[in-house]
């Protein structure tokens, strides 16, 4: 695979997150480059220290363009760095799934090994062609990002003058749970690797650990 820049003439100003994240009419998320422009700008607001090399989590709660939206994060997250991604089987994970799953990333591979997590939610609002859209970054530790964090996001998708795809992508089947190793990149020796992974069973254990199921 090849990385691909793609120049962007002329940013969004309306691309502040809140504390759920940025939420939107779909018909606005599709418009050209808007995705694209405010996921490039998270790693834009990161220091590359912080994702080069690490892995992430990416998933939503299965609303209409949680599809087609995770397979844009992805070439996104690799061509900037990322190595390993988690999604969860047909990009389905709820918001509690995505924290307890950076935090049990981290807990297991070491802390930083997961640097935090992209969540496309837009919480009790309706989905569809017509309807809601959201996209949320969760830190390290599970949570969602700091106001700091979420304002240089923000300055970021003000300025933003292009962003990153990969040339030779081969769209991961989200549909089927298994560790899927793409083509490396070229002039790197790197693995890649997109991990479907069960949606619920992980949340279930840390459930059951909270709780007498009994």
């Amino acid at each position: 695979m090849k990385v691909k820049v793609v120049k962007v003439d002329k940013p969004y100003t309306d691309q502040k997150p809140g504390t759920s994240g940025l939420r939107k009419k779909v018909k606005v998320f599709k418009q050209e480059h808007y995705l694209e422009n405010f996921v490039q700008s998270i790693f834009d607001s990161l220091k590359k220290e912080e994702y080069q090399g690490k892995a992430m989590v990416v998933s939503g709660d299965g609303r209409y363009h949680n599809d087609v939206a995770t397979q844009t994060i992805i070439q996104i997250a690799v061509s900037n760095g990322v190595r390993q991604l988690y999604i969860g089987q047909h990009c389905l994970l709820s918001t509690p799934a995505v924290s307890a799953m950076i935090r049990k990333l981290n807990e297991d591979n070491g802390e930083g090994y997961c640097f935090g997590g992209i969540v496309l939610s837009a919480s009790h609002n309706p989905g569809g062609p017509d309807e809601d859209f959201g996209i949320k970054f969760n830190g390290a530790n599970g949570g969602p990002s700091l106001e700091a964090v979420t304002d240089s996001i923000f300055e970021k998708t003000k300025t933003i003058t292009q962003y990153t795809l990969l040339e030779g992508y081969p769209a991961v089947d989200t549909s089927v749970i298994a560790e899927n190793k793409l083509p490396k990149l070229e002039g790197s020796d790197l693995d890649i690797v997109v991990s479907v992974v069960d949606n619920a069973a992980q949340y279930v254990e840390l459930m059951q650990s909270l709780f007498n199921f009994d």
